[in-house]
């Protein structure tokens, strides 16, 4: 059976209160990581700005970028970002295996 559903990102309670999906926009040739925060109205709108976002990402998610350099790219912190979001997820329960 395959899923019906599509994962849009990750859902985070920053520091601050306020709920931030880390998501991804379409791109070429890969897809580039995108940080967006709840607005009153309930929806998400998109940081604009990698740098702004990148900010967010450090004060009110807490995940560290490590080491920046050339080549590093302007997406580090988030990429960083959802490595950290998902290594904070549960690990899925394990099912017993059978040996004949």
């Amino acid at each position: 059976m395959k899923g019906q559903g599509t994962v849009r990102g990750i859902l985070v309670t920053g520091n601050d209160g306020h709920e931030y999906l880390l998501g991804f926009t379409p791109g070429q040739p890969i897809p580039t990581p995108v940080l967006s925060r709840r607005q009153s109205d309930g929806r998400f709108e998109p940081v604009a700005d990698v740098q702004e976002a990148s900010r967010l990402a450090v004060r009110q998610l807490g995940f560290g970028g490590g080491l920046i350099g050339p080549g590093t790219g302007p997406h580090a912190f988030l990429w960083s970002a959802f490595t950290a979001a998902l290594k904070a997820l549960p690990v899925p329960p394990s099912w017993p295996t059978w040996r004949p």
